[in-house]
């Protein structure tokens, strides 16, 4: 089974205490769950890592998901690829087991998937990498395949 695991927001919507954090993994892989998409809505690594490390105790397995936003084609922009690389670089010496692009908007395009997935592949080759998108634009379908074209 799988699950959305919001960093140091646990299942909630405000940040818990970690004790509690470590607790809810514990319990819930001793209650059959297997994989935690552990996100946060700003990219905050401290609150990844609170998830990632309470996920790890427990023996879960460790989806940490980028969330995506802006455009990757954008070299101007803050959420450039070199953003999302040197993002991927901690959250993969925090011990992930798997990467995740969480497109929350849908506004990953099929050029973005192909951009982010290659330079990301080329630098974790063994890396599983997965991507999740919301259909918001109707680009959905192309972005998910240009994706796997490019690696995902």
């Amino acid at each position: 089974f799988q699950m959305l695991l919001r960093g140091a927001n646990g299942v909630g919507y405000t940040s818990y205490p970690d004790n509690s954090i470590f607790k809810f993994c514990d319990v819930a892989v001793r209650s059959g769950m297997d994989v935690f998409r552990v996100f946060d809505s700003l990219n905050y690594v401290d609150n990844l890592r609170l998830g990632i490390d309470a996920v790890g105790a427990a023996g879960g397995v460790v989806e940490c998901a980028i969330g995506y936003s802006g455009d990757v084609l954008d070299d101007a922009s803050k959420y450039n690829l070199e953003y999302y690389l040197n993002l991927a670089r901690e959250l993969q010496s925090c011990g992930i087991h798997v990467l995740a692009i969480k497109d929350m908007a849908g506004l990953l395009k099929p050029a973005a998937a192909t951009k982010l997935v290659t330079a990301l592949r080329d630098e974790f080759p063994h890396l599983p990498i997965h991507v999740h998108t919301h259909d918001t634009a109707g680009t959905g379908v192309a972005s998910m395949l240009a994706a796997a074209n490019a690696g995902a």
